[in-house]
């Protein structure tokens, strides 16, 4: 009688070293992609720390847990909403040109006007001030809504007054056809704002600025200064969204 031998399975090499390979490759990936995200954010984006309140809630400082921005230098196209960073207008080269962080309001064109507003809430009227912007000085006057403002119905009432009053400046005002002041930006001409009105020295308080002065262009936040290449890559791949 034959007995029919035992005859032990090969392991299949191959789709064990296939498997391997893909790992190995997905990993290589993964380690290039991280690599070259910390390439980009430290040699083509600017590093900025934050300080001050002024564009609260969206960035804040406060001691160890300050948030820090990316930003690049390509400000070619840098529209309304967006986050920049700016030479302050009273710095100088000997000062070292002080830079501030603010959100664009208007561009060269554009008429700017902040009015009462009333709105009903809660079945009670109340009050706050609203900008207002003709774009391009064309058609009628549009509220922005801007919900990236702390608190609408504490914003400081005398808007424009400080550099528009002062004799040290030029009285710029214009009117509509209600008696209603707005000021006009010339083309190449910028206005900016901090996000927390009352705690904010910008455009409000000095006026329109030239566009030459923008010094970059907020892409990045990263919160509390820590984990700053994964907080890149979640908002680069749209996981988070800030603006």
């Amino acid at each position: 009688m034959k007995y029919a031998k035992y005859v032990k399975p090969k392991k299949n090499k191959d789709l064990i070293g296939t498997i391997s390979s893909i790992v190995l490759l997905v990993a290589f990936l993964v380690l290039a992609f991280f690599v070259g995200v910390m390439f980009y954010c430290n040699v083509a984006l600017g590093y900025y720390p934050i300080s001050g309140t002024s564009m609260q809630p969206l960035i804040n400082a406060s001691g160890l847990n300050t948030d820090y921005v990316y930003a690049t230098y390509d400000v070619s196209n840098v529209t309304y909403g967006d986050v920049i960073i700016f030479h302050h207008p009273d710095a100088t080269q000997a000062s070292g040109y002080r830079q501030v962080i603010k959100r664009v309001i208007a561009l060269g064109g554009d008429n700017v006007m902040i009015k009462n507003t009333f709105r009903l809430v809660e079945n009670t009227d109340q009050t706050y001030y609203a900008l207002y912007i003709q774009y391009g000085g064309e058609g009628e006057f549009v509220e922005v809504d801007e919900d990236y403002v702390i608190d609408k119905t504490s914003y400081r009432s005398l808007y424009f007054g400080d550099f528009y009053v002062d004799d040290d400046h030029d009285k710029t005002f214009l009117f509509d056809e209600y008696g209603n002041p707005y000021i006009h930006l010339e083309e190449g001409q910028i206005f900016y704002a901090g996000d927390n009105r009352l705690n904010s020295n910008d455009c409000f308080d000095y006026g329109p600025q030239e566009v030459s002065n923008i010094v970059a262009e907020v892409r990045y936040i990263i919160y509390g200064g820590t984990n700053r290449i994964w907080q890149v890559i979640l908002q680069m791949l749209g996981i988070y969204k800030w603006n």
